[in-house]
C-alpha cells in the first residue's frame, strides 16, 4: 500500500509535458478540417511561437504556458488559441470577437510536421473561377503553384487577394488553407476533365461551391479602379476623431493644397496589414514633395477604447507616421454611410487619391498583397505613378 501511495505521489508530482516543437494543427470547420502549422520553442524563461501556412509564418504575440494550459495569442486581431496540453496533443479552441458576436472554432494539434506534397502540372497555373451563392455569381482567380513547402497559391477577387494558401494534394484533389488569426479560409477542389470543381469554406460554417476553367488570358476580374466610384464635383469630405480624441477633417491645414491618399482600412483585415508597410514607404518617399496620407479605421467592436487600442497597436507595428482616425465599424454598409461621396464601396482596404484641390482623382478598391507576386509590385508602381501625376498637377510641387 505504501509503495502504491508513493508511486501515485511521484506520478502526481511529475511535470507537465513540454509544448516545444512543431505541431500539425487543425481548425474543425463545418465542411472539413483546415490545416496549418504551429511551432513553439523556449525563449529565456518563457515561450515563443509562430503560426505557419506552408512556408509563410507569423509570430504569435505571446505564448503562455501554465501547467497543461497553453494560450497562443494573436493580439493584432484580438484573438487567441487556448488548448489543453498532453504528451502528444493540443486540444481547445480558436476565439476572436467580431461585430456579429464572438466566434469560436474547435482547434486540435498533434506533434510533427505536415508532409510536403506537390501538385501535378495539370493542377498548376492560373484558373478563372466562378463562385455560386444565393446572392448571385461572382468571379475569382486561383493561382496554384508548387513551392518549397509543397503546393501553394492564392485566391484573387475583384478587390484583392485572400493571402497565401498552402496545403495538401492527393492525385487530382487538393485542400489549400489560409489562417492568420483573422481570416479562416479553406479551398477544396478536384480536377474533373479540364474543369476544377470544389467548395470555398470561410469561417466556421460558410461553404460556397465554385467551378474553374484554365485562364486563357482574357480578363476575368474587374480592375480595382472600376469597383467604387466617387463624386468628383466637390472636395472629398471626412470628419472623424484621432486616437487622442481630436476631430480631424479634410479642412485641416496639413491637407490644404496637398495630394492626399485616404486609406480606408481596419486592423482586423490582414490585407490591410499587407498594404500598411507599402503606404508607409510611399509616405516617406513623397511626403517631402507634398503627399499626405490619412487612415480611416473601421473596427470590429464599436467600443472606442477597444478600437483605439487595436489601432495604436497597428500604428506602432508598422511605425505609421501619418494620422489614423476612428471612423466606425467594419460593416461595409455602415462604413459606406459615413462616406456618402463614394458609390459601390465594398472593400477593405480602399485607397482614395485626392488632387491638390481636394477632389477625388482615383479610387482603388482592395489590395494585391505579396502572395500575388509580380502583381503586387506592379500595383505599387501604379500607386507611385498616380502620386507623381497628382504632385505634378496645378500649383507645382512643394518648394518649387
Amino acid at each position: 500500500m505504501r509503495a502504491w501511495t508513493a508511486l501515485v505521489a511521484v506520478f502526481l508530482a511529475a511535470p507537465p509535458p513540454s509544448p516545444a516543437g512543431p505541431w500539425r494543427a487543425v481548425l474543425d470547420l463545418a465542411g472539413g478540417a483546415l490545416p496549418f502549422a504551429v511551432r513553439i520553442e523556449r525563449s529565456g524563461n518563457g515561450w515563443r511561437g509562430e503560426l505557419c501556412n506552408g512556408r509563410r509564418c507569423n509570430p504569435f504575440s505571446a505564448v503562455r504556458v501554465t501547467g497543461d494550459s497553453v494560450t497562443l495569442e494573436l493580439a493584432d486581431y484580438a484573438a487567441a488559441i487556448t488548448a489543453r496540453l498532453t504528451t502528444d496533443s493540443l486540444t481547445g479552441s480558436y476565439h476572436n470577437v467580431g461585430n456579429r458576436g464572438p466566434r469560436t472554432i474547435a482547434f486540435r494539434a498533434g506533434r510533427g510536421e505536415w508532409p510536403v506534397t506537390s501538385a501535378p502540372d495539370r493542377l498548376l497555373g492560373r484558373w478563372d473561377a466562378t463562385y455560386f451563392s444565393d446572392f448571385g455569381d461572382s468571379p475569382r482567380v486561383f493561382e496554384l503553384r508548387n513551392g518549397t513547402a509543397g503546393v501553394e497559391g492564392t485566391v484573387i477577387s475583384n478587390t484583392g487577394d485572400y493571402g497565401h494558401f498552402a496545403g495538401q494534394v492527393r492525385g487530382d484533389s487538393f485542400a489549400l488553407a489560409h489562417f492568420d488569426g483573422s481570416f479562416v479560409y479553406l479551398l477544396t477542389g478536384a480536377l474533373h476533365g479540364d474543369t476544377l470543381r470544389g467548395v470555398f469554406h470561410a469561417g466556421l460554417r460558410s461553404q460556397t461551391p465554385w467551378i474553374a476553367v484554365r485562364s486563357t488570358g482574357k480578363r476575368h476580374l474587374k480592375t480595382p479602379t472600376e469597383v467604387t466610384r466617387a463624386d468628383t464635383t466637390e472636395p472629398f469630405r471626412f470628419s472623424f476623431r484621432d486616437l487622442d480624441g481630436r476631430l480631424v477633417t479634410e479642412r485641416d491645414p496639413r491637407f490644404r493644397g496637398k495630394v492626399v491618399m485616404v486609406d480606408v482600412f481596419g486592423t482586423w483585415c490582414p490585407t490591410c496589414h499587407d498594404a500598411a508597410p507599402d503606404l508607409v514607404r510611399l509616405y516617406r518617399k513623397y511626403h517631402p514633395r507634398g503627399l499626405e496620407i490619412v487612415g480611416l479605421a473601421y473596427e470590429v467592436s464599436g467600443d472606442t477604447a477597444v478600437d483605439a487600442r487595436l489601432v495604436r497597436r497597428y500604428r506602432d507595428k508598422f511605425a505609421i507616421p501619418f494620422p489614423l482616425l476612428l471612423a466606425g465599424i467594419n460593416d461595409t454598409e455602415a462604413a459606406a454611410a459615413t462616406l456618402p461621396q463614394l458609390e459601390g464601396f465594398t472593400s477593405f482596404p480602399t485607397t482614395i487619391f485626392l488632387g491638390r484641390d481636394g477632389r477625388v482623382r482615383l479610387v482603388h478598391a482592395g489590395y494585391l498583397g505579396p502572395a500575388t507576386g509580380a502583381q503586387h509590385g506592379k500595383q505599387i508602381e501604379g500607386f507611385e505613378r498616380e502620386v507623381e501625376r497628382l504632385l505634378g498637377e496645378g500649383g507645382g510641387e512643394k518648394g518649387s
